[in-house]
């Protein structure tokens, strides 16, 4: 979809945001819920925060249903220096040969996310969850690392430790990360139904009967990227891939963790942790609103964000 700004395609800084989740066990579409008494969203702190950063153009990932929603929220909410674009996400987004033999209603996840983006981004991006809160810093850094000329032709993200990631209500999904001394990423797994246990142990499914373990200081990924334009060249065999493996029924998800991991075990790609002293807030359930809004209104007492961010 064409863009309501544009901008030289030379100069776009873009911010790529994964909005097009199905919000199951939050029970609606948070990734507009408001957070605030001005009616902002987790979202709306992230777009400032990355318009501030340097980032010059938004993406908004989306299904078709609700992109009359976003339009009338974002379509002219910006000047002419940021650069507007909605993509939209849709289950039936494959070839002609796997559509025929799959049929399937549920996203196919992160993964198929990020190639949605091969015909609107041209440069460096970042790329984030709709639903977190990343906060100032950790847009700066990725700004500066994605476009300065020494590490142009990187690949990054922003590391979390575990135990500040998970939710009081509920579990979680993460993507477990194994780094090397010098900060780049030898392995990543994206881990499902973590959760804090009553004796203080942090466990994950691997399968029905079985769990596994993760330490309070394992470094997850939170879904803060930043990309070469090379990552949609890999994503689109790793996905052809993935889906020629599928029976009817499979539900499986393609994440962008599988994309990633395969590039760096088969070296086409490295992937440096960024550091940052910000810290993650995120809803995954509605019983999470609380505890965000109340430290989102804290920052703007603190006058870290004013009250009215456009």
């Amino acid at each position: 979809m064409a863009p309501f700004n544009i901008l030289d395609m030379k100069q776009q800084k873009a911010l790529a945001i994964m909005a097009a989740g199905l919000g199951s066990r939050f029970g609606s579409l948070k990734q507009l819920h408001y957070v605030t008494s001005n009616n902002y969203s987790i979202m709306d702190f992230s777009i400032y925060d990355a318009i501030n950063a340097g980032f010059n153009t938004i993406v908004f990932i989306i299904r078709k249903e609700i992109l009359r929603d976003f339009k009338i929220r974002y379509e002219n909410k910006f000047d002419d220096a940021i650069a507007i674009h909605f993509v939209i996400q849709d289950v039936n987004d494959i070839s002609p040969s796997h559509k025929s033999r799959l049929q399937r209603k549920k996203p196919w996840g992160t993964g198929h996310a990020l190639l949605t983006l091969q015909n609107t981004i041209e440069n460096n991006f970042a790329l984030i969850n709709a639903d977190d809160f990343y906060g100032k810093d950790a847009f700066k850094i990725m700004h500066d690392a994605l476009f300065d000329s020494e590490t142009i032709n990187d690949n990054f993200f922003i590391g979390y430790p575990l135990k500040n990631t998970l939710s009081n209500n509920g579990s979680v999904s993460r993507g477990e990360c194994i780094i090397d001394k010098d900060g780049f990423l030898v392995e990543i797994h994206e881990r499902v139904e973590i959760q804090m246990q009553d004796n203080g142990i942090i466990d994950y499914t691997i399968s029905d009967e079985v769990k596994g373990t993760l330490l309070p200081d394992t470094i997850v990924s939170m879904n803060f990227w930043g990309f070469t334009p090379k990552v949609f060249d890999v994503a689109t065999i790793q996905f052809d891939g993935f889906l020629k493996k599928l029976s009817e029924n499979d539900t499986s998800e393609f994440y962008i963790t599988t994309i990633v991991d395969h590039t760096i075990k088969n070296g086409l790609m490295h992937c440096k942790m960024l550091s940052t002293t910000s810290q993650w807030y995120g809803i995954t359930y509605k019983s999470d609103i609380d505890e965000v809004s109340n430290k989102i209104a804290d920052f703007v007492n603190q006058d870290i964000y004013p009250k009215v961010l456009w």
